[in-house]
């Protein structure tokens, strides 16, 4: 599985940042995890930090997701 996560350097990027890592290592993902500090790119339409990218698609954009959240995209 690949998983990116596109955030800026606020506080909300903080937390999706750290979430993610919580929730990999909790489920015991097996995944290439890429976290950019940097606005994903825009295809098909506008993106918004955090972007969250689950095998080349994107599950989540411009929302704090809750760890319960993010454990839904990987189950």
């Amino acid at each position: 599985m690949e998983v990116k996560l596109f955030v800026s350097s606020n506080i909300n990027g903080k937390i999706v940042e750290k979430r993610l890592k919580e929730v990999i290592n909790d489920i015991g993902l097996h995944a290439h995890v890429e976290i950019h500090h940097q606005d994903p790119p825009t295809l098909n339409g506008f993106y918004y930090t955090p972007t969250l990218v689950v095998n080349d698609k994107v599950v989540s954009s411009g929302k704090v997701l809750s760890k319960q959240e993010m454990t839904n995209f990987f189950l």
